[in-house]
């Protein structure tokens, strides 16, 4: 089962808290994925590739209209061959259009959306549960969408999320209009809002073990990269140190740069502050980091004189 699918059944759980939001859910369902039918009576048909959301909006509706439907599937014939569930709303079904507005614009209900969160929150997951996806955590990208085939219903759901600051954008892809959330942590809000409490928690789980991995690969990187530039300056060192021993006269040398000569040919792989604590044990407790350093460039810069 996919992540998307995990979510949704996760929102299948939620309960609105009051009449209105259980209205909006409708609503926002029928505008995603519903149909209306100009026959005698009235007829809604809803559409959706879950049977779990089906029978979902079918709960809705008895709780609220005393609704006769029945029920088909067909297979869609594609690129993957998936089944398309059909909910078809046959007695009380102008009840509904009308409570929801369906032929008109807006219903006054979804007009005072945006002074109210818990009732915004319902109309995103009825729109979510039909029309959302979400990428897995596990996969490279993140990236939460709503699709609509309309402009002015896209529009509406990016001022719903954008209510809640989640920086929502809009495309066009082919004949659709999507809603979309780009960023890791706006997405783990957006799930946290609708409800989906369980699969929020596996996504930020995913992301902090994600994220630890990611700074415990670059702090081993690191330590990769200082070691190899430790070795390499040892190496160079070394190599001066060498050509000192025989081409020059050592008696010649002062008695603190062939202290430090010695010491790096005996800790061929030390780091500098490492040969500044075998020194301090020792040679010399008072030499300083900066002091060693000089000493090297001393060497370095007579062995290029030579």
């Amino acid at each position: 089962m996919s992540f998307a699918l995990d979510v949704k059944d996760d929102l299948l759980k939620v309960n609105n808290l009051s009449v209105d939001a259980d209205k909006l859910q409708i609503e926002a369902m029928l505008r995603f994925g519903g149909e209306v039918v100009i026959s005698r009576p009235m007829k809604l048909r809803f559409t959706c590739s879950s049977m779990s959301v089906i029978r979902h909006f079918v709960k809705l509706c008895k709780k609220y209209y005393d609704i006769e439907y029945s029920i088909e599937s067909r297979i869609i014939n594609r690129f993957d061959n998936h089944t398309v569930f059909t909910c078809e709303v046959n007695q009380n079904a102008d009840l509904i259009i009308k409570d929801s507005n369906l032929i008109g614009n807006e219903s006054q209900r979804r007009i005072d959306l945006c002074h109210n969160s818990e009732e915004a929150i319902a109309y995103l997951r009825g729109a979510f549960l039909v029309r959302g996806s979400v990428n897995d955590p596990i996969s490279k990208s993140s990236h939460l969408e709503i699709i609509t085939i309309t402009d002015a219903e896209v529009l509406f759901i990016q001022k719903l999320m954008n209510q809640f600051e989640l920086n929502a954008r809009i495309i066009k892809r082919k004949n659709y209009y999507v809603a979309y959330i780009k960023a890791k942590e706006a997405i783990g809000d957006f799930l946290y809002r609708l409800g989906a409490t369980q699969s929020m928690s596996y996504y930020e789980d995913v992301l902090i073990t994600k994220e630890i991995s990611a700074n415990a690969k670059r702090s081993i990187n690191l330590d990769i990269a200082n070691q190899d530039k430790t070795n390499n300056s040892a190496q160079e060192q070394i190599k001066y140190i060498k050509y000192l021993e025989y081409n020059y006269p050592l008696e010649k040398l002062d008695s603190k740069i062939l202290m430090v000569m010695k010491v790096r040919l005996d800790h061929k792989e030390h780091s500098l502050s490492q040969l500044l604590d075998v020194i301090h044990d020792e040679y010399d407790p008072n030499l300083s980091k900066s002091g060693l350093n000089h000493r090297f460039r001393k060497i370095k810069e007579l062995a290029l004189r030579l």
